[in-house]
C-alpha cells in the first residue's frame, strides 16, 4: 500500500457532502463551473446551525477553486472570482483514512486518543474520528479512523493501557451514527441475596427493559460541581459561579492534570486568588483549560464576560448538554411515575413503514400517538425529546413538565431555546425505556477476592491464564452478557438488576490507592474491558436515587 503524501488538504467524503447539501444543489454548483452559467448561485442556509455553515464553507473551499462565498441574510451566495478560472478539484486517491482498533483500560475515549495524539511528533499528529465514546471505567475496544496517517508512525510510544492494532484502509471516516451499539460482559462480585430474587430481576430486565436514564458519567464525578449545575449557571448567566465551579478540584480527574496544576486548583478554592494559586505552576507549561483560565484571571482579565468567552465553546457545550440531559431524566421520571409503562395518546414515536406490510421503523419521521395507532406501539417505542431542541414535542401533559422544572430553576423556555441555538446542541430523541438484546447470565464460585472473572480482548490475545474458578468457592459471582444500542448505558441496566444506584453506591471513584476490585466490565464496540471498583452487591427492594434527575 502506498501512503499518500503528508499535508494533503482533507477532501470531503461523499457522505459529508450529502449531509450538507442535496445532490441537486451540488450538481447546480458543478454546472456553474462547467457551463459558466448562472453567474451566482443562492442557497438558503436559514435552517443550518453555525457549525454546519462552517463545515459547508470548508467543504466548498476544498472541493472548488476560483469561487467566492458569502452569506447575506441567511442566504449563501456562490459566485466566480474575477480573473480566476474556476475548476472542480479532483478528489485524491481513495483509502486516505486508516482504520484501527483502539483498546483502552480505565480511560475515556477522548483521553486515550489524546495520549495517542501526544505520543507522535507534531508533524505526524492526525485528526481522529470515532462513532462515539465507550465507558471510562472499563476495558473497551472500539474502531477509530485517522486521516492521512500511517500505522508505521505509531509502532511505539504508547502506554500499556492504550493499545492499537488491526489496521485497514478506508475511503471515509467514522462518524456518530455509524455504531449500532455495544456488547458488554459484566461480572458482579461477592453477590449476596436470594438467588430467586436475583433471577427475577434478570428476567424483568430481559422482558421489560429499564428506564433509559442518562448515566452519571454525563454529569461528571463531582458532587460539589456536577456538569449540569455549571450548565444551569451558564443559562442563568451567572458567570462568576460558572468559573468557580469549573475550577472546583473535585470536578477534575487527577490523571488529567499535573500535581502542580491540581494543587493550584485547591489553592484557588481556598483563597480565590489566582496569583497565589499559580505560584508553583511553571509559566507557559500548563495545558489544561482550568489552569489557562487561572492564568487569564492572573493577567488582570477580571471581566467575567471576557473570561467566559476565552473558554472553548466545545467545553461550554458539554455543560449545556449536561443540563438538558438532567432535565430529560427528571421528565422521564415524572412521566413513568404518572402514567406507568404504557404509551398514552400524544406520546412521540418513530413511524413504521406501511409498505409491503413492513414493520421497520423510520428513523427520520417522528409522529404523535392517537386513538388510531396507539395499539401498534409499546412503551419501548415512546420517545422524549432533549428539552429545548427545535423539534416535535409530546401533545399531552408531559409537554408541560419541562416548563415546570425550568421555573423551579429560575429559567424560562426562551432561555433554554437560546442556549440550544447559541451552543449548537443537536436535535435528539431518546427512548424512555431501553431493552438489552441477547442477554445471558450465569453464576460462578471463586475464592480469591481479586480474581479476574472475565477476560478482556487483550487477555485473550495474550492467552492469559483462565480464571481460577472453584465449585465450592467462598464467593459468588454473577456474569452477564448483553448488547445495547448506542447511547444506552449499561450502568442503568445494572441498576435494574441490583436495585441500587450503580454510580455512588455501587461504583466507587477510580482513585489511586483503591486497589480492591469488586466488578469486571467489558465493553466492545458493536460492529472491550475494565474493572471498575465497586462495593459489595446486595439486592434490595428500594433504590437510593442519586442519579441526577432521577
Amino acid at each position: 500500500m502506498v501512503f499518500p503524501k503528508k499535508n494533503i488538504k482533507e477532501f470531503p467524503s461523499p457522505y459529508e457532502q450529502n449531509q450538507l447539501l442535496t445532490a441537486d444543489q451540488w450538481n447546480e454548483i458543478d454546472g456553474m463551473i462547467k457551463n459558466e452559467l448562472p453567474l451566482t448561485i443562492k442557497i438558503d442556509v436559514c435552517g443550518k446551525r453555525k457549525d454546519e455553515r462552517q463545515s459547508l464553507a470548508r467543504v466548498l473551499s476544498v472541493k472548488y477553486e476560483g469561487l467566492s462565498f458569502k452569506t447575506v441574510c441567511n442566504v449563501l451566495q456562490i459566485s466566480k472570482r474575477e480573473n480566476v478560472r474556476p475548476r472542480i478539484r479532483e478528489p485524491p486517491p481513495s483509502a486516505l483514512y486508516t482504520q484501527f482498533v483502539l483498546y483502552k483500560e480505565n480511560l475515556s475515549t477522548a483521553t486515550a486518543l489524546a495520549k495517542l495524539y501526544r505520543s507522535r511528533k507534531p508533524s505526524l499528529r492526525p485528526k481522529f474520528w470515532t462513532a462515539g465514546d465507550l465507558p471510562k471505567r472499563a476495558n473497551t475496544s472500539q474502531l477509530v479512523t485517522a486521516f492521512d496517517w500511517s500505522p508505521l508512525h505509531v509502532a511505539g510510544g504508547l502506554r500499556s493501557n492504550v493499545i492499537i492494532g488491526n489496521y485497514k484502509f478506508t475511503d471515509k471516516p467514522l462518524v456518530p451514527g455509524h455504531r449500532i451499539g455495544s456488547h458488554y460482559t459484566i461480572a458482579l462480585r461477592q453477590v449476596m441475596g436470594d438467588a430467586s430474587v436475583i433471577k427475577a430481576n434478570l428476567e424483568s430486565l430481559k422482558i421489560n427493559g429499564f428506564i433509559n436514564y442518562y448515566d452519571v458519567e454525563c454529569f461528571g464525578r463531582s458532587r460539589e460541581a456536577p456538569l449540569h449545575l455549571i450548565g444551569k449557571c451558564l443559562l442563568k448567566k451567572n458567570w462568576q459561579e460558572v468559573i468557580n465551579l469549573m475550577l472546583e478540584p473535585s470536578a477534575i480527574d487527577p490523571g488529567d492534570v499535573t500535581g502542580e496544576e491540581y494543587a493550584a486548583l485547591v489553592k484557588y478554592k481556598v483563597s480565590r486568588n489566582a496569583w497565589l494559586a499559580l505560584e508553583n505552576v511553571p509559566s507557559g507549561e500548563s495545558t489544561s483549560i482550568e489552569c489557562k483560565l487561572l492564568y487569564d484571571m492572573k493577567n488582570r482579565r477580571k471581566n467575567v464576560n471576557r473570561l467566559i468567552r476565552s473558554i472553548p465553546r466545545s467545553k461550554l457545550r458539554i455543560y449545556v448538554r449536561a443540563y438538558l440531559r438532567f432535565l430529560w431524566n427528571m421528565i422521564a421520571s415524572e412521566r413513568i411515575a404518572k402514567f406507568g409503562l404504557e404509551p398514552i395518546i400524544g406520546d412521540l414515536v418513530y413511524a413504521y413503514h406501511p409498505e409491503n406490510g413492513s414493520t421497520e421503523k423510520s428513523q427520520r419521521k417522528i409522529i404523535l400517538l392517537d386513538e388510531g395507532n396507539i395499539r401498534n406501539y409499546t412503551i419501548s417505542d415512546v420517545m422524549l425529546p432533549l428539552p429545548g431542541i427545535d423539534g416535535t414535542y409530546p401533545l399531552n401533559e408531559v409537554a408541560n413538565y419541562n416548563t415546570n422544572f425550568l421555573l423551579k430553576d429560575g429559567l424560562l423556555e426562551s432561555d433554554l431555546k437560546r442556549a440550544v441555538k447559541d451552543y449548537s446542541v443537536d436535535v435528539e430523541y431518546r427512548p424512555v425505556v431501553a431493552k438489552p438484546f441477547d442477554i445471558v447470565w450465569y453464576f460462578i464460585r471463586y475464592s480469591n477476592p481479586s480474581e479476574t472473572l472475565v477476560w478482556s480482548d487483550m487477555d485473550r490475545m495474550r492467552k492469559k491464564e483462565k480464571p481460577n474458578l472453584i465449585e465450592n468457592g467462598a464467593f459468588l459471582g454473577l456474569v452477564i452478557e448483553f448488547d445495547l444500542l448506542s447511547s444506552v448505558y449499561a450502568t442503568m441496566a445494572l441498576r435494574e438488576i441490583t436495585k441500587m444506584d450503580t454510580i455512588f453506591d455501587f461504583v466507587t471513584p477510580n482513585v489511586p490507592g483503591n486497589e480492591t476490585l469488586k466488578a469486571d466490565l467489558i465493553s466492545r464496540d458493536r460492529k472491550s474491558s475494565a474493572e471498575p471498583k465497586a462495593k459489595r452487591i446486595k439486592l434490595m427492594d428500594t433504590v437510593e436515587k442519586s442519579i441526577p434527575g432521577v
